[in-house]
């Protein structure tokens, strides 16, 4: 099997990442963090501070309490979302967004709010001049993709920050295809938020993720329940983390991010960039192939395409059962790509890598597309 959706989750993780999650549960050493004065409840307590120190410092973050860990980063986004916005505020978002953003947001604009959306130039690469023409005086965040999950190209980040602080805007950024893949210090963007997973570029366990937190925000509480400490309370306790981490934590799992983060501090990705582009020249001489990714920006390890009016689908089903490749087909839960796009209906093809692949594996990746497209010619 040749794997090649990374940018939906890693399957490939360091023997390191595996044993801490095993340990974890095999050693009898963690109970329930913060719900007991004896030594496994405080260990567990103790290794939920030591993933949040690792974590924040790879991202740049110096205070690990303002490094909340939750699930993944759909529910950080929603943690955000719902809890900083209501109905009469202005949102500035992309036509890039992963409906992890966009659907939190059509939520709150039933009630009220309003949202606009920068568009997507020619060249894949975020319109980030239209920011400015769209703020108003309710506006209150640019809530921006760190990189298109479809065409793979970073967003200017250092640019956007600029804009926000130049408008006062806070800066929320979805770094799910960034983290890991692309160095990222949180201390360069002041009044940010920086939400992540574990998954993807970490290579951590699935259910890990979060978001770190530089600034002050107004924080509400969106989600309660036991916190093991000011039981006594009606609201959730009122100070980050504890505000959006309800009930027993996932230690086993968190346990493997940390060891995933110390991995990529040893051993950061190495020559994607390389295998990327290896891919997109054995691709691009294709008749009739579409891209939809662009290697001349700054990006992360993606490649989309089309090859004429061939389904998306019928492509990916193809190198699966023939090859057994594992690509993405489809519209990546990001629908406003796909109408900018006119790729609704025909979906696109999505192959992303790992430090993990080989030369050997994208050779044979190259040679399975141009046997569909002739087949199909």
């Amino acid at each position: 099997m040749i794997y090649l959706d990374n940018a939906a989750t890693t399957i490939d993780k360091d023997e390191s990442v595996a044993r801490a999650v095993y340990n974890a549960i095999n050693s009898k050493s963690f109970g329930n963090p913060s719900r007991g004065a004896y030594k496994v409840s405080l260990d567990a307590l103790d290794l939920l501070m030591q993933t949040r120190k690792k974590v924040g410092s790879y991202f740049g973050m110096d205070n690990p309490l303002n490094v909340v860990l939750c699930q993944n980063i759909t529910f950080a986004l929603n943690f955000v979302i719902n809890s900083l916005f209501d109905k009469n505020d202005h949102i500035i978002t992309s036509l890039s967004e992963h409906n992890s953003v966009l659907r939190p947001l059509y939520s709150l604009v039933k009630d009220g709010m309003e949202i606009s959306f920068i568009d997507i130039k020619d060249d894949f690469s975020l319109d980030l001049e239209e920011i400015e023409n769209l703020v108003k005086k309710n506006t209150k965040a640019l809530i921006i993709t760190g990189a298109s999950n479809i065409s793979g190209v970073l967003t200017d980040l250092d640019r956007t920050y600029e804009i926000c602080k130049k408008n006062d805007l806070k800066l929320i950024i979805d770094g799910a295809q960034v983290a890991g893949y692309v160095p990222f210090d949180i201390k360069k963007y002041d009044n940010s938020i920086f939400l992540f997973t574990g998954h993807k570029g970490l290579h951590a366990p699935q259910g890990t993720g979060g978001f770190i937190v530089n600034g002050d925000f107004n924080f509400r509480q969106v989600f309660s329940g036991g916190s093991g400490f000011d039981s006594f309370s009606k609201t959730q306790p009122h100070i980050l983390p504890d505000l959006f981490e309800p009930g027993t934590a996932n230690v086993h799992s968190f346990s493997g991010l940390k060891a995933a983060v110390e991995f990529l501090e040893k051993s950061p990705h190495k020559n994607i960039n390389e295998l990327t582009k290896i891919l997109y020249d054995g691709l691009k001489d294709i008749q009739g192939i579409k891209f939809y990714s662009n290697i001349n920006l700054n990006h992360v390890p993606i490649i989309s395409f089309n090859i004429k009016d061939i389904p998306a689908n019928y492509i990916a089903m193809k190198l699966w059962d023939d090859y057994e490749i594992c690509v993405r087909a489809g519209s990546h839960c990001a629908p406003l790509f796909h109408e900018k796009m006119g790729t609704k209906k025909q979906g696109i093809v999505r192959m992303s890598l790992s430090f993990y692949n080989t030369k050997e594996e994208i050779e044979k990746t190259i040679d399975a597309v141009k046997n569909i497209a002739k087949e199909k010619s």
